[in-house]
């Protein structure tokens, strides 16, 4: 009897302490505060890191080996496309290729020729946007000898992303630390119009440029793009043609190291030659999406 007795009064004991205060939340000393009847306990409100800025360019792009002496590689475009972002590298060989933008079998809008003497030291990226009701092609075209394989990628961006990526090359062309109006000329040669010259600061490992005619007539644009360690020591060139107003150019160059000089050279004639060429570091370790303005920028 005294057995069941005591078993019946721990139970009375723990259904009683069963309503009691369990711990300290519920008391005054606990750190956050007495908790009110019928409340949920309160989440903790620990501080949240930003997110990182999407990369400008997809850090994991599928690659595709293509081997010299003119292998070509077509990638058609989806319905309603707009943009199409690509990169060029080789494994420490130099580089020699060509991407092109056609609308039907023969009439191309957008040509980028690359000779680079080191295409794993400095890979090319490049953003292309396409005119709306179209039905565009990419085709690349390796341009070296058999020996010199290059490797290529070819990302197309979701419609939300293509729109993200419009607003960065707007931001990037209006917010540029550096920025310069070409023109055209009228020698007779290859060297026809203005040449427009940028040293890249020491600290500064890559930069983004845009070619644009949007502010300055709206007609096409036909330039080189030469990238130099010391005056006269070209590393790469790039020769651009494409529509300056409707499709401007973004590109990454990157430029390691000390002694970088950017040059472009106008290749259109005065009459319909005009176009900004604007730069701004870009962050290759974040991939950032924005301009970045290091301290040495402010030297541009």
């Amino acid at each position: 009897m005294k057995i069941c007795l005591g078993i019946l009064a721990l139970g009375l004991i723990s259904a009683v302490s069963a309503f009691g205060p369990i711990g300290t939340v519920s008391g005054s000393n606990s750190p956050r505060g007495p908790l009110a009847r019928g409340s949920e306990p309160p989440t903790e409100d620990e501080p949240q890191e930003p997110a990182p800025p999407e990369p400008l360019f997809p850090t994991n792009m599928p690659m595709e080996t293509l081997q010299g002496s003119k292998t070509v590689r077509t990638y058609k475009m989806p319905p309603g496309t707009l943009r199409a972002q690509y990169m060029f590298k080789t494994n420490g060989r130099p580089l020699k290729a060509k991407i092109e933008v056609l609308i039907g079998p023969i009439r191309t809008t957008h040509t980028c020729q690359i000779d680079s003497m080191n295409g794993a030291e400095s890979p090319i990226r490049g953003t292309i946007q396409f005119k709306p009701n179209t039905d565009p092609m990419l085709r690349v075209t390796t341009l070296g000898n058999s020996e010199f394989p290059v490797q290529v990628g070819v990302s197309i961006p979701s419609p939300a992303r293509s729109e993200e990526i419009a607003a960065i090359t707007t931001k990037t062309f209006d917010e540029a630390p550096v920025k310069q109006l070409s023109q055209g000329g009228t020698a007779p040669n290859d060297n026809v119009g203005s040449v427009r010259v940028f040293e890249v600061p020491p600290d500064v490992d890559a930069v983004q440029l845009v070619t644009w005619s949007r502010d300055v007539g709206k007609k096409s644009l036909k330039g080189r793009i030469e990238v130099l360690m010391a005056p006269n020591n070209q590393r790469q060139t790039i020769y651009l043609q494409c529509g300056g107003s409707t499709q401007p150019w973004h590109g990454i160059i990157e430029t390691p190291g000390d002694g970088w000089i950017i040059r472009y050279r106008n290749l259109k004639y005065i009459e319909d030659g005009h176009v900004e060429v604007a730069m701004a570091p870009y962050d290759l370790s974040q991939g950032a999406s924005t301009p970045q303005l290091a301290p040495a920028t402010q030297a541009w």
